[in-house]
């Protein structure tokens, strides 16, 4: 009972900062998960010349759960999970997705004169704002789903799908 006790808390303490709290800044979008508080933003990274850099059109970092302090993604975040993989890159606008979800393409582009990331999900075209990780706690941390939630580009309407890997 204490352990499902502790963990609806930690579940809602990790929504309240991810799913439904104002995140400060400008990202292209966040992604947390059930198992802490902590997210990592997704900002746009552009040259001196103010031009969508290329080889890395995104950059990515953990924010802690005090919201306060910042910390790059580790080796293995990068390779294994959150890192961002380029398929192409063409003018001011990239298609990539994150190296452990393959089959969902984000379009870095300009959109309103606001960099956005857009995907693809059950026929509607979607600006990011958010992704949220429901994990299965275990030896081995396993994903359950993954809520994608944004506005749809056409409708300005908000919607969530659901990625179950």
């Amino acid at each position: 009972m204490k352990h499902t006790l502790f963990s609806l808390l930690l579940w809602a303490t990790a929504c309240l900062s991810v799913c439904g709290a104002d995140i400060p800044g400008e990202h292209v979008f966040v992604f947390g998960r059930s198992t802490n508080s902590n997210y990592i933003c997704y900002d746009i990274n552009l040259l001196a010349d103010g031009t969508l850099n290329k080889k890395e059109p995104l950059k990515s970092y953990w924010v802690l759960g005090d919201g306060k302090r910042t910390e790059e993604l580790t080796f293995l975040d990068r390779k294994m999970a959150f890192g961002i993989k380029v398929l192409s890159s063409d003018g001011n606008e990239a298609r990539v997705h994150m190296t452990a979800y393959k089959d969902l393409v984000i379009r870095v582009c300009q959109h309103n004169g606001k960099w956005v990331g857009i995907v693809s999900r059950n026929g509607h075209e979607l600006i990011l704002s958010r992704m949220f990780a429901q994990m299965k706690a275990s030896i081995y941390p396993k994903c359950e789903y993954v809520d994608v939630f944004g506005n749809d580009v056409t409708t300005g309407e908000k919607r969530r799908e659901r990625v179950t890997p």
